[in-house]
C-alpha cells in the first residue's frame, strides 16, 4: 500500500509553504518508487511470457521507460521570480550573479538535461571570459 498522506484534499489545519513543498518532496519520491517498482516488474512479466513462449527475451531489445520526475513546479511563478532577481541583478552589476541567474533560467525552462549541461557549459565560459576582462 503506498503511503499518500502528502495528497490530502481537505486539511482542516492551515499548513506553511514549506510544509507544502515538503509533502510534495515527499510524494514525488513515493512515486518515482513506485515507478520503478512497475517497470521491474514489467521487465520480469516480460521474461516469464518469453520463457512461457520458449522465445530468447534478449533479442527482443524490450524496453519499458517509467518518468523518473514527478515534481509539480509552478514554472511561471518561478520564471517571474528569476525576472524580477534579474532586473534587481542589473542594480548590483555583478556578472556571476546574472550567470547564475541564468543558469536557473535554464533549468527551470529546458527539459533536457543534456542541453541544460551544454548551456551550462557555455555559461561557465563566459563567466571566465568576463573575468578576465574585469582584470
Amino acid at each position: 500500500m503506498v503511503h499518500l498522506t502528502p495528497v490530502r484534499p481537505y486539511r482542516k489545519q492551515t499548513i506553511s509553504a514549506v510544509a507544502i513543498e515538503t509533502e510534495f518532496q515527499i510524494l514525488n519520491t513515493l512515486l518515482a518508487d513506485k515507478a520503478v517498482q512497475l517497470q521491474l516488474t514489467e521487465y520480469r512479466i516480460f521474461e516469464h511470457f518469453c520463457a512461457w513462449e520458449a522465445i530468447d527475451s534478449k533479442k527482443f531489445g524490450f524496453e519499458v521507460n517509467y518518468p523518473t520526475h514527478f515534481e509539480l513546479r509552478d514554472k511561471q511563478a518561478d520564471l517571474n521570480f528569476i525576472k524580477a532577481a534579474r532586473e534587481a541583478a542589473t542594480l548590483i552589476n555583478s556578472a556571476t550573479l546574472q550567470i547564475e541567474l541564468n543558469k536557473q533560467l535554464v533549468r527551470i525552462a529546458l527539459p533536457d538535461d543534456d542541453l541544460i549541461e551544454k548551456i551550462d557549459k557555455e555559461l561557465g565560459r563566459g563567466k571566465a571570459a568576463s573575468l578576465k576582462a574585469e582584470w
